[in-house]
């Protein structure tokens, strides 16, 4: 499940209470030993944490294929494949960079993350540690001339390494550069100056230190060559540099893996899960710091392999409505933990006509069955759907299996962030089913042992018995329906001090810099200021928008009921939208 940042939004989990006998078995379709064999090859360390665009990825690509093969289903890629290919960023890496004060060649240079690539001349000053933070009457450049200059700024803040918890957006790195740029630098020279290294600083600034991307060109040096330049900008000297830096930002190939069971008629049904993970950590990692094989077996090794179990039953029998209609789409995505990409590349560039597709039921982290029940999310968005697990949940317990359907009202915060979103931003009705977080989730320790294979047999049973009702349904009663605004509280783990509520669009890369959105929560102050899909934010208050590290740097800086101007792009117009900050609902608003 895609995290969206370390700070972006999770969910809230609705549960019911919960049967406590046995499942009943899909055999001789799916078992509990499949199950648990497809979960230990894909999240065993041999493949790397599947990150997308890894071999380890590509590995399980194959894996998912042969599956599909062997389960009778068709291949419904590009050009008669299984596969469909598009393009991921890989992490970035540091380029050569270089810095020439007075034409001598420094030492030590290296760059950050969020560098622009490029070269930048011009004199060089000092603005100390660049703070602005005008409520504490703090502004490094308010006293610096600094446009058309390149910017000698030092790490962290007057108040050390470790400041008290209001001063610790001094040594934000990122804000400091946002700084230079908008007081008119041309680029920055970061370093540590050795006053910091001697109240426990680091000497080294690391390259992902700063991550995203910022406008201007971005070189970081060592202490002893910081605190030479700093000393000679102190005496008035203005010596003359040149700084260029080199970001590498490679690419690669992912795959989406898409078979399908033809029915009598056009229509499909979309079943997914991502089988993608986050390789060796970093990005997304709720384990900071720690480099080390992230599994993911329950995210999404678990919906990966009731996915594959669910095309074996498919496929090799004559489950569901015979003779079928409607048929099954399976679709294995890839790329959902850098941002739904997989399942967005195919909704915009879809291998079967997406009219065809009345429904999507999305499978998400199922396998960690709590109390005896699983989360459905997205209900709302067709009259097909509340019928339909009606039935399930009343086969489910005339059947005597351990299992209930949890039912969310409303929309999941933040959408519930899987690639149902895809789906439903194309006007496509999604399912989501999500047994719910715990504390390896995006760590190194989400391993295959510790999942509930009897409760991933009582899941796959109940979506298998989805697929039939839906099958069934009208196709009148699958227009979407936009979903209502969640009820009860939340689960976050968020830098942000207050709710906006819009949807980034992940896939979108907007000319010119600024956050493209793909929609607002219900009910959010995003959506009462007027926001709509497609727009990009350019400016959140005093803050401009480069990408979404400056949007929830900017969010952090703000308090409920305070009122605030959005700018935005729509189309080629260019909006001020006030925007007024109010809590989440909670249960009984």
């Amino acid at each position: 499940m895609a995290r969206f940042l370390t700070f972006a939004s999770l969910f809230l989990l609705l549960w019911a209470p919960g049967c406590a006998s046995a499942p009943n078995s899909l055999e001789p379709w799916v078992t509990v030993e499949e199950l648990r064999a497809h979960v230990e090859w894909l999240a065993d360390d041999v493949r790397e944490g599947r990150r997308a665009g890894s071999a380890g990825e590509r590995a399980a690509a194959s894996y998912i294929a042969q599956a599909f093969a062997r389960a009778g289903l068709q291949p419904a890629g590009d050009d008669g494949t299984w596969f469909q290919e598009f393009e991921v960023e890989l992490a970035p890496e540091a380029g050569e960079s270089a810095l020439l004060v007075d034409g001598r060649l420094q030492s030590g240079i290296s760059t950050l993350a969020c560098s622009k690539n490029g070269r930048a001349e011009g004199e060089l000053v000092s603005a100390g540690y660049g703070t602005v933070l005008p409520s504490h009457g703090m502004n490094a450049f308010a006293d610096v001339n600094a446009r058309g200059k390149i910017v000698l700024l030092r790490r962290y803040s007057e108040f050390g390494p470790d400041p008290a918890p209001e001063f610790s957006a001094l040594g934000n790195l990122r804000g400091k550069i946002r700084a230079a740029a908008e007081a008119g630098a041309i680029a920055v020279v970061l370093g540590t100056h050795p006053e910091d290294l001697l109240q426990g600083g680091e000497a080294l600034i690391p390259f992902d230190a700063a991550p995203g991307s910022m406008e201007i060109p971005v070189v970081t040096v060592e202490p002893p060559v910081f605190a030479t330049l700093e000393a000679r900008c102190a005496q008035g000297e203005s010596p003359h540099a040149v700084v260029e830096a080199a970001v590498l930002r490679p690419t690669a190939r992912a795959r989406n893996v898409l078979g399908i069971v033809p029915g009598g008629g056009p229509e499909l049904i979309a079943v997914g899960a991502h089988f993608d993970h986050l390789g060796w950590g970093g990005d997304g990692s709720l384990a900071p710091g720690e480099q080390a094989i992230h599994n993911g077996a329950d995210d999404n090794a678990s919906g990966t392999a009731v996915l594959i179990e669910l095309a074996e039953e498919w496929g090799g029998s004559s489950v569901g409505v015979n003779p079928r209609e409607v048929g099954i789409l399976f679709a294995a995505w890839s790329a959902e933990e850098m941002g739904l990409l997989g399942s967005a590349h195919w909704v915009k560039n879809p291998t079967v006509d997406l009219s065809r597709v009345r429904a999507n039921v999305n499978l998400d982290m199922v396998g960690r069955v709590a109390h005896g029940a699983v989360t459905v999310g997205s209900a709302e968005t067709a009259a097909a759907f509340r019928p339909a697990l009606g039935v399930v949940s009343a086969n489910l317990s005339g059947n005597q299996i351990g299992l209930e359907l949890a039912i969310a009202e409303g929309q999941l915060p933040g959408g519930g962030g899987s690639d149902h979103m895809s789906f439903q931003q194309a006007g496509i009705p999604a399912l989501f089913f999500f047994s719910g977080l715990h504390g390896d989730y995006h760590k190194p320790s989400d391993d295959a042992d510790k999942l509930d294979y009897e409760g991933m047999l009582a899941v796959a049973w109940a979506v298998s018995d989805l697929l039939v009702q839906l099958q069934l349904a009208e196709r009148a009663s699958f227009a979407y329906l936009k979903p209502a605004a969640p009820e009860g509280g939340e689960r976050e783990v968020r830098r942000a001090a207050v709710w906006f509520g819009s949807i980034p669009d992940y896939a979108a890369s907007p000319e010119g810099g600024g956050m493209q959105i793909a929609g607002t929560s219900p009910g959010s102050p995003a959506e009462k200021a007027g926001l709509q899909p497609g727009d990009v934010i350019l400016r959140v208050g005093e803050t401009a928008v480069g990408d979404i590290y400056d949007f929830m740097d900017a969010l952090a800086g703000f308090g409920n009921g305070q009122t605030i101007q959005v700018t935005v792009k729509r189309g080629e117009k260019r909006l001020e939208l006030p925007l007024t900050f109010f809590p989440r609902p909670t249960a009984g608003d």
